[in-house]
């Protein structure tokens, strides 16, 4: 299996980008497309429906060796036998995470150098960190935080920091090219009507980097 570190783009499940499509295939078309992880982010869905995608998509991702996170939910993560969690600010904290999941992947969303400092302290195994453009996907987004943040935050850190929000193919080469070589996406890819080309093309960019 891949590892954190070595992933480039971090992928998603559908979420509220479905529009009657079939998820698992969405997924499995962005694993085609070049996917380096898949996090099952479902925020709206109902706990029994989480869990029926999540035990399809972490059959995929075992057969395609690619990591398996599961965003928010610990008990979930746990039943899933996935092989992390990503925790937001007011998610079950690291330390309390921590000796449940033993060496499994913890992640954790920041919004600025002091909390992107505390993951770090806390023991997290990748930042994610944003949003780093104007996003559509959280209703109540976060301020920006620039690509100059993202720079600041990968000097100071041992492990990877992961941009995220408001990330596509047409600003991807924004960070490119200052040399961040990560990028979570999720609305590019789920708006485009071809995921798997769209996926392709996002993952070639980051192989610029």
């Amino acid at each position: 299996m891949k590892s954190v570190e070595e992933a480039r783009l971090y992928c998603f499940s559908p979420g509220d980008f479905l529009t009657g499509r079939d998820p698992v295939e969405m997924v499995a078309a962005q694993i085609r497309g070049g996917a380096d992880l898949i996090q099952l982010r479902e925020k709206n869905m109902p706990k029994r429906g989480a869990l029926e995608l999540g035990l399809a998509i972490r059959n995929l991702t075992t057969q395609e060796g690619i990591p398996f996170i599961v965003n928010d939910d610990l008990d979930l993560a746990l039943i899933l036998e996935a092989d992390g969690v990503h925790l937001g600010q007011d998610d079950i904290p690291i330390k309390y995470a921590r000796p449940l999941l033993k060496d499994k992947i913890i992640g954790i969303s920041t919004h600025s150098l002091s909390q992107a400092r505390e993951a770090i302290d806390s023991g997290a195994d990748y930042i994610g960190l944003g949003p780093v453009f104007q996003t559509k996907t959280k209703t109540k987004a976060d301020p920006v935080v620039g690509i100059d943040l993202i720079l600041k935050v990968q000097e100071l850190s041992p492990v990877p920091v992961i941009p995220i929000g408001g990330i596509g193919e047409s600003n991807i080469g924004l960070l490119v090219n200052r040399g961040i070589k990560r990028a979570a996406v999720i609305s590019d890819i789920f708006s485009s009507k071809d995921i798997e080309a769209k996926t392709r093309a996002l993952k070639e960019k980051l192989r610029g980097a």
